[in-house]
């Protein structure tokens, strides 16, 4: 067999697109079913007489793999690594894999660069830069705010959910972080998109005359409270969840440093300022 598609049942999941920690949203672009996807692997994978000696290795031979056997895959870029003949795709689900150079082997996971004093995760180094690039187009106008007291020691931004357990929970910790020096900044995140119950919400919690009061309503499950007259949302929000999976976000609460680290979904305030050394 000239042609071997290695992957796990997490990469198939690429193509379904995005998912919540309680569910997913049901309005991604592009998605297919994972029995559609894994059918066109077994179709690649069972194609004995197919060679891969005719592509030029690089970005337009996986384009051309890719189109030609897993079209479903909607490829936003591919850079080559540091690894010798290994590039690494980003879908517009915000997911990761790796290829070879001619696109006839893709598998998830990290790259992974072993050195005399350790292992380095070289993804993780890349999707740090990423994110440090697409977290700073946000502005302070566009999200709901809650300051830190003093100096400000650390900044997070936190895509959440109104409706989510955990982001109710780690709500509950602001006060003492903005008293830690940390200041939390929220983007709308609704896991089952801007039309679903949560997702209402949040829009009255963005058209609120005082977005942090709105928030803090919301989160301890009481109405939002005044809103303002003619106030639509809804660009905004999309562009906040479409971002938050560009940075790759796939639950709520997702975390993020202004340089770049995910620092995880639900974190105590005393465990969170670690993070910064406080």
């Amino acid at each position: 067999m000239k042609l071997l598609m290695v992957c796990k049942v997490s990469v198939l999941a690429f193509a379904v697109g995005l998912y919540g920690c309680s569910g997913t949203e049901e309005s991604v672009v592009d998605s297919v079913s994972t029995q559609e996807v894994a059918a066109q692997v077994a179709k690649v994978a069972s194609a004995v007489n197919v060679s891969t000696t005719s592509f030029v290795p690089g970005e337009a031979a996986i384009r051309a793999k890719f189109r030609a056997s897993l079209p479903q895959l909607n490829i936003v870029s591919i850079e080559e690594t540091v690894a010798p003949g290994i590039y690494s795709i980003t879908l517009n689900s915000g997911e990761e894999m790796m290829t070879s150079a001619d696109g006839a082997f893709i598998f998830s996971g990290d790259l992974l660069a072993v050195q005399e004093r350790g292992i380095l995760n070289i993804s993780d180094q890349n999707r740090g830069k990423k994110r440090i690039k697409a977290l700073s187009v946000l502005k302070d106008d566009d999200l709901v705010v809650f300051q830190a007291e003093g100096e400000e020691k650390g900044e997070v931004i936190a895509f959440t959910d109104t409706s989510c357990g955990y982001c109710q929970k780690f709500h509950a910790e602001i006060p003492a972080l903005n008293k830690l020096g940390i200041t939390v900044k929220y983007a709308a995140w609704p896991r089952y998109g801007l039309e679903s119950p949560a997702g209402k919400v949040m829009a009255d919690v963005w058209c609120a005359k005082d977005r942090a009061n709105g928030m803090t309503m919301a989160k301890t499950r009481r109405a939002v409270g005044e809103t303002v007259a003619a106030c639509d949302v809804t660009a905004l929000i999309n562009e906040q969840i479409s971002l938050g999976r560009q940075v790759g976000v796939k639950g709520t609460p997702a975390l993020f440093t202004l340089d770049g680290r995910q620092v995880g979904g639900y974190r105590s305030a005393a465990d969170l300022a670690k993070e910064f050394g406080i």
